[in-house]
Formats: structure tokens, C-alpha cells, sequence
């Protein structure tokens, strides 16, 4: 179980350090277009996107091999976490009370993020990139309830 949504954070956090990067350049453009005329000479950390491709390719092709005769199997693989494994009853109810966790967690976690975005205004020289990284905290709190719930009730 953990093997599999372990790639899912992994590729969430990846996702997050190629969109700072992305941020980071967006910055520079927009500096660069108050203070000169073109051409513009920007600079993208290319490593967490290729990255993130990588890493993402990888793992949708290990999802869409285990499933490659399922309707939509593709798109699963593309977008989607890793897909739950209900074979029998029991892991139905748990998968239930996994999802009931993660989904109650969200109406916690999600006020708590909000409030740390008052602080946003005193560190926006420091970390600019500071509201993606509460945007992503969401899912990232959501899978790890989900995760700890599924391994308490197994």
C-alpha cells in the first residue's frame, strides 16, 4: 500500500518545486520588462520539470501496466493517484473510512492554511512562492491522512 501512494507525494512535491521554478522565472520576466527592451534574457531551472516529467512518465506507465485492459486505464494513470485496491469487502470499509478521515482532515487542515497565509504579507521578500506551497499542502495533507487511516485500519 505505502509503496504505492509513496510516488504519489514524491511526484507532488516534484510538481511543486517545477512550478516555483516557473514562478521564479515569471518574477524575472516580470522585472526585466519594467527595466529593458527585448531581447530579455531569462533563466528556468530546467531539473525539477524534467524531473517531474520523468518521474511521472515513469510511473504512469508502471500504473497503466497493471490495468491496461481497463476502461480509462490511461487517463487513471495520467492524472489520477495510484487506484485503490478493493478486491474484497473489508477493503472496501477501509478504503470508506480512509476516504471519511481525509475528506474530515480537509475541513481542518484547510482553515489552518488559510491562516497562515496572513503571514504571506511579512515574508513575501523571503519566499514569494510562499502561496503555492500552502495550495499544495492541501493535497498533500489529504493523501497522507488518507495513507495513515488506510494503514491504521488494515
Amino acid at each position: 500500500m505505502n509503496k504505492r501512494y509513496i510516488s504519489s507525494v514524491i511526484l507532488l512535491i516534484l510538481f511543486g518545486w517545477a512550478m516555483i521554478s516557473f514562478y521564479d522565472m515569471q518574477i524575472q520576466f516580470a522585472g526585466i520588462v519594467k527595466d529593458s527592451e527585448p531581447p530579455w534574457e531569462l533563466t528556468l531551472n530546467f531539473l525539477p520539470i524534467a524531473l517531474t516529467i520523468i518521474v511521472g512518465t515513469i510511473i504512469s506507465i508502471f500504473v497503466y501496466r497493471k490495468e491496461p485492459n481497463k476502461k480509462g486505464a490511461i487517463i487513471k494513470a495520467l492524472f489520477l493517484p495510484q487506484p485503490f485496491q478493493e478486491d474484497d469487502e473489508r477493503e472496501k470499509e477501509i478504503t470508506a473510512k480512509a476516504t471519511r478521515a481525509s475528506y474530515i482532515s480537509m475541513w481542518i487542515v484547510a482553515p489552518i492554511l488559510a491562516a497562515f497565509m496572513l503571514v504571506y504579507p511579512f515574508i513575501i521578500d523571503a519566499v514569494p512562492y510562499y502561496p503555492m506551497i500552502i495550495l499544495l499542502l492541501l493535497p498533500l495533507v489529504q493523501l497522507i491522512t488518507y495513507i495513515v487511516s488506510w494503514n491504521r485500519n488494515y
